[in-house]
């Protein structure tokens, strides 16, 4: 697969305009996140999604890092590691924010007094850890040597967990409706046809009926979620910032 996203790369110049588009969804994604945590102090997504995405995105850095080493640094390889590096500090600063100002809403129902910063920290520790591992072993089970695998999985998951978090405190406080509606054009376009979409137009691997039946169901999650966010009650104004829509 290596060789074939060299060549798709090199000789498809339409690939590099999806891919950055691709990449650009993802940070906006994580730009809303770190925008509504500062903001409303809560993050839209739960603190396992930014151990999981921080394990998953500092393991692609090194992958692609050592892809890129070994194959006369090849552009794309280069820059996808460097993104890679740049979501991660995303990642650091809301975990630094999940400690700081979330820890009490997080991991308050384990104990019977505020929760430390120490022992906040050491869940994040603990759940770094074992990301790490997750990561790492399924990349080795499906021989995901570029990550694309992978990277298909996070979207996936992006597409999905978040609305158990917003159901759960049934208002828009620390969501929004435009980041609801990034995820949703994220989820499309991660499973659109070649030409048109990043995996597919880069691998032929992708494209196959199952890549596109999960397209179908996690976009229906993302427009679900989409549609819940939209039902709860508008955001008031804080201060004299106006909300996060």
């Amino acid at each position: 697969m290596v060789q074939e996203i060299m060549n798709a790369y090199t000789n498809n110049p339409g690939l590099v305009v999806i891919s950055a588009f691709t990449f650009f969804i993802g940070y906006m994604e994580y730009i809303y996140s770190f925008r509504l945590v500062n903001r409303e102090k809560r993050a839209p997504y739960p603190v396992w999604m930014h151990t999981f995405y921080f394990a998953h995105d500092f393991t692609g850095a090194v992958i692609f890092f050592l892809l890129a080493l070994h194959n006369d640094w090849f552009w794309f390889f280069s820059a996808a590691s460097a993104a890679l590096v740049v979501w991660n500090c995303f990642e650091v600063y809301n975990l630094y924010k999940a400690v700081k100002v979330e820890r009490q809403e997080i991991w308050g129902k384990f104990y019977s007094s505020p929760v430390t910063v120490q022992q906040a920290l050491m869940r994040v520790a603990g759940q770094i850890v074992l990301m790490f591992a997750v990561v790492n072993l399924f990349r080795v089970f499906m021989d995901d040597v570029v990550m694309f695998k992978w990277f298909a999985f996070t979207n996936i998951l992006i597409a999905v967990a978040p609305g158990y978090l917003w159901n759960e405190r049934k208002n828009r406080s620390g969501t929004s409706v435009g980041l609801a509606i990034v995820i949703l054009i994220g989820t499309v376009n991660t499973f659109l046809p070649p030409g048109y979409g990043m995996w597919t137009t880069a691998s032929a691997y992708f494209d196959q009926p199952w890549f596109y039946i999960a397209g179908v169901i996690v976009s229906a999650y993302a427009l679900r979620n989409l549609i819940m966010v939209m039902k709860f009650p508008p955001k008031e104004q804080i201060g004299d910032k106006k909300p996060i829509w």
